[in-house]
């Protein structure tokens, strides 16, 4: 019995250890470490940490600044700039504007991009709008897609930066040459040289306050180069300083449609001008006019240095005695009044220039002071009436902005109304406006109308100013104004279509 149970227990032993041999020969887990414990406690697997999942991102677009960069560079007849770079985020305009007088002025090229960044961007601008300083800049396209509505809608970028850059003028040019030069009574002046591109206009313009006037001569010359041509004027509307202007010939052919047409020629942005100085045949321009107040109104009178307008009487139809002198200015007169001894007036009366030989001194004639000479001769002294009554001048003419016409001149004896009516059936229709004008010379006399007329052709009525002053009455009291032949003063005009920018 004793020994079963010693043989039960050595049993019991080896299975026991070849149980824990076992256990010892296993392979650990790839996940799974062997961790040893205190006696009596079981054995547990500690798990190896795992990576977080992320997220696969979609990568998106750099958002477009708008902008523009562009170098100095020369400006050739193709009209051809290029910019480096446009960077638009949405369609817009590459704009180009010249500059003048240290501001950015008008457009002279645009080119329409859809959205996007573009490199060596070509774009084609005005040549002879182009100015050597130049800015370029970048416009949204918020209109009608294509068209460049700017002023307008297509503003620039907000943030967007305008660049300036230079460019160098490789341009063809016309060349006008002009000297000072005496005008003879013929009105022909000389233009020593000139080199044209095209069929082109030379246009002779006066001097309004330093700046180009009214239009006074021109001549239409084909292209070539040209020398010591003549080109007549009006001299008697001349100014001491001339402008000689080149226009071009782009309406009726043959005919001078400024300003309506055939602008000036522009280099550079500006107008191809020459200016230069001009003297004339002593000449007093004076119109028939009554007296009043005692006093009569020179229109404009030229002196070559200090001098006076002296007035005559009448004697045998010729010059008598001096009843009014007005001292001049050197240069151009104008609008000079002279008051008159009235004793001595005749009905038809002389205007004459005279010398100022002691400057500063009164008029002192005949020991000083003498007319003035041309060609060592006297001319005829202008000859004046101040008994012809009422007349007007007023010629066809565009609205101005404030949709008024303009009388050039109005000389009536007596106070009246210049109204203004459109045609209707070729005689005189509705009232569009009326101004009142004080006796003597009138100048520039503005009437506003009322709306814009139906018709091109206006008529100019004349009124006395009979009933209440300054109340216009006509029909009715203030009856028709008559003048040196007894009939009313009714004058048709052009009104001309604006001018189109």
């Amino acid at each position: 019995m004793k020994s079963q149970r010693l043989l039960a227990l050595f049993l019991l032993l080896v299975v026991l250890i070849a149980a824990g041999c076992s256990r010892a020969n296993e392979t650990p887990d790839a996940t799974q470490a062997a961790t040893s414990t205190l006696p009596g406690a079981g054995a547990t697997a500690t798990l190896s940490p795992q990576p977080s999942p992320t997220a696969t991102l979609t990568p998106e677009p750099t958002p477009i600044s708008p902008s523009v960069t562009i170098s100095d560079q020369p400006l050739d007849e193709s009209g051809i700039l290029r910019a480096e770079q446009v960077a638009l985020p949405v369609p817009g305009w590459l704009v180009i504007y010249r500059v003048l007088d240290g501001g950015i002025d008008d457009v002279i090229g645009r080119l329409p991009l859809a959205a996007g960044v573009y490199d060596q961007v070509e774009v084609t601008v005005d040549t002879e709008m182009a100015t050597e300083q130049l800015v370029a800049g970048v416009n949204i396209d918020a209109g009608t897609e294509g068209v460049f509505e700017y002023p307008g809608v297509d503003e620039p970028f907000p943030g967007a930066s305008e660049v300036e850059f230079n460019v160098e003028l490789l341009l063809p040019t016309p060349q006008i040459e002009v000297g000072d030069q005496a005008i003879a009574e013929d009105g022909v002046m000389l233009l020593p040289r000139a080199e044209l591109l095209e069929t082109t206009w030379v246009v002779i313009h006066a001097d309004d306050d330093g700046e180009i006037g009214a239009v006074i001569g021109s001549r239409l010359f084909s292209a070539g180069e040209y020398e010591n041509v003549p080109i007549t004027i009006n001299w008697r509307r001349a100014t001491p300083v001339l402008y000689v202007v080149l226009h071009e010939d782009n309406g009726v052919s043959g005919v001078l449609d400024f300003p309506a047409g055939d602008m000036p020629l522009l280099n550079g942005g500006q107008p191809i001008v020459a200016a230069f100085s001009a003297t004339f045949p002593p000449e007093v321009l004076v119109y028939d006019q009554p007296i009043i107040d005692g006093r009569i109104s020179i229109e404009r009178a030229i002196s070559n240095g200090p001098g006076y307008v002296a007035i005559y009487n009448e004697i045998e139809g010729e010059p008598g005695f001096i009843i009014g002198t007005a001292a001049l200015e050197e240069g151009l007169n104008e609008n000079i009044p002279v008051t008159l001894l009235q004793s001595a007036v005749t009905t038809q009366l002389f205007a004459r220039l005279h010398e100022d030989t002691e400057p500063g001194d009164a008029f002192n004639f005949p020991g000083q002071d003498p007319p003035v000479l041309f060609n060592n001769r006297l001319p005829n002294a202008s000859a004046f009436r101040t008994d012809n009554g009422a007349h007007v001048f007023v010629g066809d003419q565009r609205l101005t902005e404030d949709g008024a016409v303009i009388i050039d001149v109005v000389i009536s004896p007596v106070p009246a109304w210049a109204a203004v009516y459109e045609e209707a059936d070729g005689e005189p229709g509705a009232l569009l406006g009326q101004t009142w004008v004080s006796a003597g010379v009138n100048r520039g006399v503005v009437v506003e109308l009322d709306g814009p007329p139906n018709s091109g052709t206006l008529y100019l009525i004349m009124y006395q100013d009979l009933g209440a002053a300054e109340e216009f009455e006509a029909p009715g009291v203030d009856v028709a104004l008559r003048d040196g032949e007894n009939q009313p003063i009714r004058v048709p005009f052009t009104l001309l279509p604006p001018l189109e920018l």
